[in-house]
């Protein structure tokens, strides 16, 4: 078994498997680990209360938030992880989105980042998964 690799990649999600198509043809040397098993095929897949509603395919696992509350997380161990029910919905972040934010509760930082710095990467991944709709129009 080989156990050198020149670049391990946690899950086959989104993020994961856009970075294993990005590298597919690198010539590199590179291991995905996946914790879950393949999504089953059934009708239930095509159930949007199944899915959505009765969350079919997230784990029951239970998580605690930083008040020790409990916290339903929303996710699935699948191969592709939540991306194999995740609406097909891809989001891109407006400008004002990275800037800092006054809330009530408190302010909530600007990013290290800009979106000038992503706006490339947010090309790059809309033309790799064929977002489309109407250009320029701001959904809020």
């Amino acid at each position: 078994m080989k156990t050198h690799y020149d670049f391990i990649i946690i899950g086959s999600g989104a993020g994961g498997g856009t970075i294993a198509y990005t590298l597919a043809g690198s010539g590199k040397s590179i291991l995905i680990l996946e914790r879950g098993s393949f999504l089953p095929q059934e009708k239930e897949n095509w159930d949007t209360i199944a899915v959505f509603d009765k969350e079919r395919y997230h784990t029951k696992e239970v998580w605690k938030d930083k008040d020790g509350k409990d916290l339903h997380p929303g996710t699935g161990y699948w191969v592709g992880g939540n991306t194999k029910v995740y609406g097909a919905a891809l989001f891109r972040l407006r400008e004002r989105d990275f800037e800092e934010i006054q809330h009530v509760g408190g302010i909530s930082p600007s990013w290290p980042l800009s979106y000038s710095d992503l706006e490339p990467y947010y090309a790059k991944a809309e033309r790799l998964y064929d977002v489309h709709g109407k250009s320029g129009v701001d959904p809020t």
